[in-house]
């Protein structure tokens, strides 16, 4: 309230006006602070936010799924077999030769398997190989699992909420190196590009909130130019709340979804936002009166 006082005495405007433009303010480093956000945290209006939420959607969804007729997801089936029968045989030497593949030095889901492949000691990497794969049998090739038809349903199972409040999907137990098996490449792609249509929605609350809070002097206190496509295409789930009384102006707002998994109150999300709002709103006063000083003093 003091720093609200403080802004609309130096502003020239109402306490009304000044605190609509208290709850834009704190609208916007909302939308800063909502995930997806740049690597460190915030920036979360930034092309580098909208890409860091597509690349999180795109790695959740192929660490969960391969597609049939993915011919590099199929090698690494036949090479591990392979791997694996080297082992039964105790041939350390076949073993080598097979660990060194190409198509066994990409991306790995399994971590024990991915220490295998890559370490540097061979005789440790087949005594670790031989503790693996003791107890089981080759897998089924990726041709022989069964085709997961609904890769929403799947998907919507496995998601969860870190500590850190970002998404992400839990460890996959399907058939092939635990990934579940989908159709095709097309309708893997396919599937991930409409998920990262959702992309910008936890945050579209707080530009909802925005667009309907009241002018302040005939303006609109931030431009829809200054929300980002991905952000504003969707509805939002935002409220506000305005009201006139003797002792003054009440506004409440809120977005439905932006802490419907505790992870914003856990960080005090809030305190920050509010406090980068009062940053900004010191700067602008602190301009507006620099401004006004140069006009008087010519």
């Amino acid at each position: 309230m003091a720093a609200l006082t403080d802004y609309a005495s130096g502003m020239g405007l109402s306490m009304e006006e000044a605190g609509i433009r208290g709850a834009g303010e704190l609208c916007y480093a909302a939308l800063e602070l909502t995930p997806p956000m740049v690597e460190g945290g915030g920036k979360g209006l930034t092309k580098g936010a909208r890409e860091a939420g597509f690349k999180a959607v795109a790695i959740s969804i192929n660490n969960l799924f391969v597609a049939a007729d993915s011919r590099k997801a199929n090698s690494i089936g036949v090479g591990l077999n392979k791997l694996k029968a080297a082992v039964k045989n105790n041939d350390i030497g076949k073993f080598e030769t097979i660990r060194k593949r190409a198509s066994l030095q990409g991306n790995l889901n399994n971590t024990v398997v991915k220490e295998i492949i890559h370490d540097g000691d061979v005789t440790r990497a087949f005594n670790k190989a031989r503790n693996l794969f003791s107890k089981s049998n080759p897998a089924p090739t990726l041709q022989q699992q069964e085709i997961i038809t609904d890769i929403r349903k799947v998907h919507l199972s496995r998601r969860y909420i870190n500590s850190q409040g970002k998404m992400r999907t839990s460890k996959p137990v399907g058939g092939y190196l635990g990934r579940y098996v989908v159709e095709s490449q097309d309708k893997l792609e396919a599937y991930i590009k409409a998920t990262q249509a959702h992309v910008g929605f936890i945050k579209s609350g707080w530009w909802q909130v925005l667009s309907t809070l009241p002018k302040v002097r005939g303006k609109n206190v931030f431009k829809s130019s200054e929300i980002p496509v991905w952000v504003r295409r969707h509805a939002g789930t935002g409220y506000a709340t305005l009201l006139r009384n003797r002792a003054g102006i009440y506004i409440r707002i809120g977005n439905t979804v932006g802490d419907n998994d505790n992870q914003a109150s856990k960080n005090n999300v809030q305190g920050v936002a509010r406090a980068v709002a009062m940053s900004r709103m010191i700067s602008q006063l602190e301009a507006y009166q620099k401004d006004q000083a140069d006009k008087f003093n010519g």
